[in-house]
């Protein structure tokens, strides 16, 4: 268990507000439309929700780490070159990819990140919207203004076309 916990309340409103979102977006009637599209798989679904909580996450972590500059969705598959090969039926079990560029990394951060993805897939989990096995929702990857400016490791992924970072939160 990581050394932070993060308030049930907090975690599940996150959830919720995604659902509502996605809920909007779809133009699902009701909550459990949502989930019963997310637990088939649809894309545009899974998609919606994954954004939104990529919004939420964002903003949790911006407000708690000041070293975060911003934070960007991506799909690794695209720095692969499988635009074709993406299988777009994994849903949530893809995870949520972030790249958060940060001035240093600290442990911190990380402890921060590994709680709020404990306690995302707990809220998942209890709110009926993961599927059986859920470990993971978060792959927060870490990058310093120098690997930002040098585009090396994932700070190349922030001015990347290839990767198509998304822009879901800055300072």
């Amino acid at each position: 268990m990581s050394a932070m916990m993060f308030e049930n309340a907090l975690v599940t409103s996150m959830v919720e507000e995604a659902i509502a979102f996605c809920a909007e977006k779809t133009g699902a009637r009701t909550r459990e439309e949502v989930i019963d599209a997310i637990s088939k798989g649809n894309c545009a679904a899974c998609d919606y929700l994954k954004y939104s909580l990529a919004k939420k996450v964002g903003e949790c972590l911006g407000s708690m780490d000041e070293t975060i500059k911003a934070i960007y969705i991506y799909e690794p598959e695209y720095g692969a070159g499988a635009d074709n090969f993406l299988d777009r039926s994994l849903g949530l079990k893809s995870g949520i990819n972030l790249v958060a560029w940060v001035e240093r990394k600290t442990a911190a951060l990380s402890s921060i990140v590994a709680s709020l993805n404990e306690a995302l897939v707990e809220a998942c989990k209890r709110l009926g919207a993961s599927e059986n096995g859920l470990r993971y929702l978060l792959d927060v990857k870490l990058a310093d203004d120098n690997e930002v400016a040098n585009r090396r490791g994932y700070g190349a992924l922030v001015h990347s076309i290839y990767v198509r970072p998304t822009e879901v939160w800055s300072r």
